[in-house]
């Protein structure tokens, strides 16, 4: 229930405001000077002063900026019998929300109670939303600083363990047995992962800050795709998954910043592997001209729903977030490969439907 603080020293106009206000629905309470008001005013809040122009010991305007100073967010709303230009803009430069007119209706005055009162709570919800905004963003940047560390402090350590695995791999501190090799092969197929999981938060970072893409260089989608069959192997051979690459001869090289472009390919192909089934397939495709590239990636299990195939794009989503999925990840390889083909001037398509597996088409102009 809102309140109200009528100020007037015509009484009768006085006690006709509180009762009509009170029965629709106000806690009304009158004063008939300014020195009443402000007394009434250190007992109990209002939400709406109502106050006459002229009072027998301070006018509208003078108690309104002294309940201004101590209620900011009070509604205050003038009466006055003679208006002019000049006393309506004091008022409303004062911090009146609103004035009027004698003689009036009750409808008139309801109405411009119910209007100022409506602005106010709009301006309050406007105040809290800008704070809550605000400490949105700050909290958004706190993630973003505590990502981009992680992910800086992580990448030193791993190119470390991929240096020694390298080493040790190539027999260059003696021959390893056959049981030796397998298992530090293991250890560093999951380096890989790892690295490739890094880098998808750390270009997850640098979208947040538009710095999607770096230098271009001469890129050659064939062997990017054939480079990324022969690092995948492994993953298909572990799912039991048939993997196979057509590529239309002729595909022209183009300019690209070519470590993101590999990584958009493999969390493609990589989920393609990864949502499968065992005995399942993975058809990678590429044709294009001088004019654009077109690569799609097919699996032959699993369907998407339709409704949830936009959230996929978005980052930190998998189909299943539970902790009981089947596959792993951070569910931000379709969000960081999206990103970075808008870098490119591309576009990702999801299709999915009819139990035939799902279908990522991959579009890419070709720079002149």
């Amino acid at each position: 229930m809102a309140s109200i603080l009528i100020v007037d020293d015509e009484l009768g106009l006085q006690t006709s405001l509180v009762k009509a206000f009170a029965i629709e629905g106000y806690r009304a309470v009158g004063a008939g000077s300014a020195t009443e008001a402000l007394r009434l005013l250190e007992g109990a809040a209002f939400d709406v002063l109502l106050t006459d122009l002229l009072l027998p010991d301070l006018d509208g305007i003078a108690l309104m900026e002294r309940v201004r100073q101590r209620f900011p967010s009070m509604v205050v709303i003038l009466m006055t019998g003679g208006a002019t230009v000049e006393s309506a803009v004091r008022a409303l430069k004062g911090g009146a929300s609103d004035y009027i007119v004698k003689p009036f209706t009750l409808v008139e005055i309801f109405h411009t109670a119910g209007r100022a009162l409506e602005q106010q709570r709009l301006k309050q919800e406007n105040v809290q939303l800008n704070e809550i905004n605000r400490r949105l963003q700050e909290i958004d940047q706190i993630k973003s600083n505590l990502l981009s560390a992680i992910t800086h402090e992580f990448r030193t350590p791993l190119t470390v363990m991929h240096g020694w695995l390298d080493l040790l791999l190539g027999n260059d501190f003696g021959r390893l047995t056959g049981r030796q090799q397998e298992s530090l092969s293991a250890v560093r197929h999951s380096a890989v992962r790892l690295g490739r999981l890094i880098s998808n938060l750390l270009v997850f970072v640098e979208e947040n800050r538009c710095q999607v893409t770096r230098q271009r260089v001469p890129v050659s989608l064939a062997d990017l795709l054939r480079d990324i069959e022969g690092e995948l192997a492994l993953d298909c051979a572990e799912r039991r998954v048939r993997y196979q690459v057509e590529i239309a001869p002729g595909l022209p090289t183009f300019l690209a910043d070519a470590d993101r472009l590999r990584l958009v390919f493999f969390n493609l192909v990589e989920n393609a592997i990864k949502f499968n089934e065992p005995d399942g397939a993975v058809l990678v495709q590429a044709r294009g001209d001088r004019r654009s590239l077109e690569v799609t990636i097919t699996n032959t299990h699993g369907e998407i729903p339709a409704e949830r195939i936009p959230r996929l794009l978005e980052p930190f989503t998998q189909g299943d977030m539970s902790m009981t999925r089947v596959a792993g990840g951070l569910g931000l390889g379709l969000a960081v490969a999206r990103s970075i083909l808008d870098a490119h001037g591309g576009q990702l398509a999801v299709e999915s439907g009819r139990g035939e597996g799902t279908t990522m088409r991959v579009h890419l102009p070709v720079p002149p």
